[in-house]
């Protein structure tokens, strides 16, 4: 059984219908190597297919390392994205989606050696290769090794989600948290407000995009209103804070999705975004009554 006094990493693998790619993603965390202690607890959020079966055959090969959540009703993504990471036992938290995986076995040794050395670090990511059609991607460039919450929002990018690690008592559960589609991003955003990110330039993780993922399942227009949604939120979290980083975000990312929904023509998509790109002026956020 887990001692969870001992553990210094809690792994937090959430999973729905994963069954052609879990065993590929719990593989790479328990083959890790490391001087520490670690667990890997798995949210396995009522599955139609053999993921919860695969799980169960895993936990029982690995009894001191994994430690399954299963709830009897599905809770969606983001209460089974929350909850898995409240339960973790460890100082530190990394994640991996059960339709990611990590490719180097001192990926978690490395990221632990950073952050005992440097206490004034809420984060440490890394280079992630991505995965699409059977092509890997090597094409991720950052330009500083060190990251705060303007650079996060200055970007038209996130870190992978299979890169993060940070400590755990830089998770906040403000109510907004809930209710957004963007977690990770929205997690990013939340924790780098406890201290600076580091960005390590080793490839040791491989994200998965496929017609089953989140970001697959909605168009530029929801895309825009959902992300517009969780600004608006951090905004309000953050006082003002950060508004005019946000308010640059925002015209971004009109620009970028209507390239994508007419390119796809999607033109009804396309005009309703045109629309709301026009009324920024008068009420940036506006868009995010478009959520569905």
């Amino acid at each position: 059984m887990i001692d969870n006094k001992s553990i210094t990493v809690s792994v937090s693998m959430i999973t729905y219908n994963h069954e052609e790619f879990i065993a590929e993603a719990i593989e790479g965390v328990v083959m890790q190597k490391t001087n520490f202690a670690f667990e890997l607890v798995i949210g396995e959020d009522c599955s139609t297919d053999r993921t919860r079966e695969i799980c169960i055959e895993y936990q029982k090969k690995y009894p001191d390392i994994i430690r399954l959540r299963l709830p009897e009703t599905n809770q969606g993504m983001m209460l089974n994205w929350i909850n898995n990471i409240e339960s973790g036992q460890g100082k530190y938290i990394a994640l991996c989606d059960g339709d990611d995986y990590w490719t180097d076995p001192y990926k978690l040794q490395k990221q632990v050696d950073f952050m005992e050395a440097n206490p004034d670090f809420a984060m440490c990511s890394h280079a992630t290769h991505t995965l699409m059609c059977g092509v890997l991607d090597d094409n991720m460039k950052i330009e500083s090794d060190v990251l705060t919450t303007e650079d996060l929002l200055k970007k038209d990018w996130a870190l992978l989600t299979a890169s993060i690690f940070f400590r755990k008592d830089a998770h906040k559960t403000p109510d907004w948290y809930y209710t957004v589609k963007n977690g990770d991003y929205a997690l990013q955003l939340i924790v780098s407000l406890s201290g600076k990110i580091k960005f390590l330039p080793e490839y040791m993780a491989v994200y998965r995009q496929h017609f089953g993922g989140m970001s697959s399942t909605l168009k530029p227009l929801n895309q825009t209103a959902w992300m517009v949604y969780l600004l608006h939120k951090f905004d309000e979290y953050t006082a003002n804070k950060y508004k005019k980083i946000i308010l640059q975000r925002i015209k971004r990312m009109y620009k970028l999705q209507l390239f994508y929904a007419w390119g796809y023509k999607l033109r009804k998509a396309a005009l309703v975004m045109e629309i709301y790109k026009r009324l920024q002026f008068v009420n940036p956020f506006m868009i995010e009554s478009r959520r569905k």
